[in-house]
């Protein structure tokens, strides 16, 4: 059983502060040599608006939980071990939950899990589709429906059933969506479960799910209430401000876990230090709470900007926002560029006409305005 988080704690300072003290030689002289780089390969001061990252950072119980981990960073994690807690959080038994190595490995594992004697996948166009890319690989039919541009990009639940067929193995969403940020209502959610076959996996990418407001209905409802061919994928990375330690999970029938398990999301696919990590950001969700403020009054100022300067912006409750600027897009994304602001085109989710800007802190995100409005 996993230890309480009170427990975590208290034992891994006390081993760290039992760790005998070894000495290496010439230790001493490396260190006066060794620099590390976490640049990423990004100009120096660069204002880095692309990644929807959480410029808060990470809940500072979710770094001591890191540095706990880190400090064992000679023995395995048995990544496993965190799905009681993740469950309590949730509600759900614990062999309903499967953690993966961020959210993205259960999206690209179900693939694998489904379509190994073939059939199709319906999804959205203007979309996140790691697990797309994957069903192409394999050989897939990907049908890929436009959404609808009238409801700042929503999917479009009726006319992605209509494109379902015998052959069809998944049905994926992400709600709120990347880059749009429309998020499918729980009605629409429950609709598309109640048309689906039965044998059809309905996979609900949720990984802007805790900018939600409390109490909104998503994916995770339709489990409670016994679809059993529902898949939610979550994750730290987000609101948790944990996308460098990569930390997601499933949330699913244990059927539907077991299929993907046998293709990864092992033990290896939690570290030491994302152990520790996730036990921190449970016990601090106030954090996650101080994150969707942030993101609320970014949204605002984005919108707000965009509004006096004649730009049209799509957005929803996700820390991002799409700017449309037509033609310039790719104009505009490269001349922020050399001024070291990193934004997005995107067209990498076929929208070739508008930019995508990540929320960051309130100076950064001033930066890019200032910066912004010249280029106009």
């Amino acid at each position: 059983m996993i230890l309480s988080r009170r427990q975590f704690f208290k034992s891994s300072a006390a081993t760290a502060a039992a760790a005998p003290l070894v000495a290496f030689a010439g230790t001493c002289d490396a260190a006066e040599n060794f620099a590390i780089d976490i640049s990423m390969g990004n100009p120096e001061g660069a204002i880095r608006l692309n990644f929807n990252e959480n410029a808060l950072g990470p809940s500072p119980l979710a770094i001591e939980g890191a540095k706990a981990g880190v400090e064992q960073g000679y023995r395995y994690a048995l990544g496993g071990m965190l799905r009681p807690l993740i469950a309590e959080h949730h509600g759900i038994e614990a062999d309903w939950i499967l953690m993966g190595t961020g959210s993205t490995e259960l999206q690209r594992l179900a693939p694998v899990s489904v379509l190994k004697e073939g059939g199709n996948v319906v999804s959205g166009y203007e979309t996140w589709g790691g697990g797309l890319v994957v069903a192409e690989h394999m050989g897939a039919e990907v049908k890929r429906v436009p959404l609808i541009s009238e409801r700042g990009y929503a999917f479009d639940i009726p006319a992605m059933l209509n494109e379902v067929d015998a052959d069809t193995k998944i049905f994926l969403i992400v709600t709120p969506n990347n880059p749009t940020g429309a998020l499918t209502p729980y009605e629409d959610l429950k609709m598309a479960a109640d048309a689906l076959p039965k044998d059809v996996l309905f996979i609900i990418d949720e990984a802007y799910a805790d900018y939600l407001p409390d109490g909104t209905k998503t994916g995770l409802d339709l489990i409670k209430e016994g679809y059993e061919n529902v898949l939610v994928t979550r994750t730290f990375s987000k609101a948790h401000a944990m996308a460098g330690l990569r930390s997601g999970y499933g949330i699913a029938h244990p059927d539907i876990l077991r299929e993907i398990a046998k293709y990864g999301c092992g033990p290896a696919a939690t570290s030491i230090a994302v152990f520790g990590a996730v036990q921190g950001a449970l016990a601090d969700l106030e954090h996650a709470r101080k994150s969707r403020t942030h993101v609320e009054n970014c949204r605002s100022y984005f919108e707000g900007q965009a509004a006096a300067l004649g730009v049209t912006s799509v957005s929803g409750v996700p820390p991002f926002i799409l700017y449309e600027m037509g033609d310039r897009s790719a104009e505009i994304v490269s001349a922020l560029r050399e001024r070291k602001i990193l934004i997005n085109h995107a067209q990498t989710w076929n929208l070739p006409n508008h930019i995508r800007i990540s929320y960051g802190l309130e100076h950064e995100n001033e930066k890019f305005i200032e910066a912004f409005k010249e280029l106009l």
